[in-house]
């Protein structure tokens, strides 16, 4: 008797502790991160297994030829996935990150080639999307989610909950917008969220908060430039002849503000320039921030072997590891390098140089990288300045030496040299020498380790997660919508937004009252000049 009784009580707690953990009934959410692949991938699994945690329904909308994912033991017991089908995708995707490896090398970049990569860029999407859009079984699928989150960079799933709403009469379905990255202007365009470009660094600037006049003028032009690009890429552009084709909501064609409820934008303000965000943009940098694991017995070996000097880590990332086959020369420099350094340096590059490593060098195709960031033995970590692995060092305390390549990589290598979290690499003047230079500074000087380590306290130091605040306000826009924290700046044109009105009418009241006084002025004038009586 005693002993069901117990029973009732503990099956009693264990309901009450899951009502607890979660404040809204398990939701069936999709997630669309880019295909299926790389770092934008991963960033938005993060968020998913969170919600997962929290009872809800998470299934992954990736590309057929990206299918591994479905069978990754991690991804595949907690996701379900949905799949659609565009042939040669990944081919086309592979042809991209060689011609970008290539490009950010290359002594006769233009801004055509940009604008031409640029092209073939928005042509992929558009072609994925559309494959999922003519896809009749799988709009039918996609009917049953209550909520949707996209990337930034493929904004199909808000299409698709277009699609559902006119032709399956499907309302309600909720859709966030997740930014893996540095924050961009046109996302705030489409927030409502002000974009201050005195203090508020753009894309690709490189500046800081404290500018001059001339950077404070490059700033709003480059503003200018990102917020009118960025759209015409992922929005307008993207969707070109879309709205009519499938017939969707024709507010489409040039803002897709009306069909977005929430912003996820992954910066953190412990290293972030300080600005103004609207209530419907959240910040969760370091969603794929985690306690360390612990590493197989040949990395574990590695690691260990490299006595009191530690290890360095090199990667340049997911879609810029084929440098080996693009541009060895450059690849040679960096080990001739490392060669010199009495420390142990871990690789990571997608194919392995033809030659044989230096004792203190081991080269992988690919390297748990946040599980090396946290193990006691890594040291500093030089790469090309993804956003995720920015955060994820910051997590675990380590110094960075960044050489940016494209994109926001110049934004993060601004952060770190601002807040004196390492230094940074050009990428046009590399040498042997330089490298190893740049390199050993960051190890000898104890100021970078010491303000990662304070930084490191600052990030951590929060109620919950990054990834638990997302999940958090995912829930938050399923069980009461989005009305309350929607800006009224999507009510108000140009004019109102920026007070034109007001300033019309200041300047207008000013020169009557300029007016009105210079008529008195004229008017005492006269009076002085008129002639005086014969009695005076």
């Amino acid at each position: 008797m005693l002993s069901k009784q117990l029973d009732r009580h503990l099956i009693f707690a264990m309901g009450l502790l899951v009502a607890l953990i979660s404040n809204v009934e398990s939701a069936n959410v999709l997630l669309s991160g880019a295909f299926g692949d790389g770092s934008h991938y991963f960033t938005m699994a993060a968020i998913g297994k969170t919600l997962v945690d929290r009872g809800h329904n998470v299934t992954f909308l990736i590309s057929d030829e990206y299918s591994n994912r479905a069978t990754d033991p991690e991804h595949a017991t907690i996701f379900n996935f949905k799949m659609f089908h565009l042939p040669g995708l990944k081919k086309r995707m592979d042809k991209i990150f060689d011609q970008t490896a290539e490009m950010v090398f290359a002594e006769d970049w233009t801004i055509k080639r940009m604008l031409e990569m640029k092209d073939t860029f928005v042509s992929v999407n558009r072609d994925a999307c559309e494959s999922v859009l003519n896809d009749q079984r799988l709009m039918d699928d996609l009917a049953q989610f209550d909520a949707i989150v996209v990337d930034v960079i493929w904004m199909c799933g808000l299409y698709a909950k277009s699609f559902l709403e006119r032709h399956r009469g499907i309302e309600n379905i909720r859709t966030t917008v997740l930014a893996p990255m540095t924050p961009l202007p046109y996302i705030f365009q489409e927030a409502g969220s002000p974009f201050i470009t005195s203090y508020q660094p753009a894309p690709l600037t490189s500046l800081t908060s404290d500018m001059t006049f001339l950077q404070r003028f490059r700033n709003t032009m480059t503003y200018i430039f990102f917020a009118v690009w960025g759209n015409n890429m992922a929005v307008t552009g993207f969707a070109s002849d879309f709205v009519e084709k499938y017939d969707l909501d024709p507010r489409l064609e040039s803002s897709v503000s009306d069909h977005v409820d929430l912003y996820l934008i992954n910066i953190d303000f412990s290293v972030e320039f300080s600005f103004a965000l609207m209530p419907n943009v959240i910040p969760v940098g370091g969603l794929t921030t985690r306690p360390a694991k612990a590493l197989n017995n040949e990395l574990e070996s590695f690691m260990q072997s490299s006595d009191e000097q530690g290890v360095i880590l090199f990667s340049l990332g997911t879609y810029v590891g084929s440098l080996t086959k693009t541009r060895p020369d450059i690849i040679r420099m960096f080990i001739n390098a490392f060669r010199r350094l009495q420390h142990k340096v871990l690789i990571q590059l997608k194919e392995f140089p033809a030659y044989k490593m230096p004792d203190n060098i081991k080269v992988m195709e690919w390297l748990p990288l946040n599980d090396l960031l946290g193990h006691p033995k890594t040291r500093a970590i030089l790469y090309h300045g993804g956003n995720n692995g920015f955060l994820e060092a910051l997590y675990h305390g380590k110094p960075l030496i960044v050489m940016p390549l494209q994109a926001d990589q110049h934004d993060v290598a601004a952060r770190v040299i601002a807040n004196g979290l390492g230094n940074r690499i050009d990428k046009d003047h590399l040498t042997e020498d330089y490298i190893y230079q740049q390199v050993s500074e960051v190890l000898v000087n104890p100021n970078y380790s010491a303000n990662a380590k304070r930084l490191s306290a600052i990030f951590r130091h929060r109620l919950t997660t990054p990834a638990s605040t997302a999940a958090f306000w995912i829930e938050h826009v399923i069980q009461h919508g989005s009305d309350h924290i929607r800006p009224p700046t999507h009510n108000l044109n140009i004019i109102q937004l920026y007070l034109l009105d007001i300033a019309a009418l200041v300047v207008f009241l000013l020169l009557v009252i300029l007016f009105v006084v210079r008529r008195v002025l004229r008017w005492c004038c006269c009076m002085n000049k008129l002639p005086k009586s014969k009695h005076e």
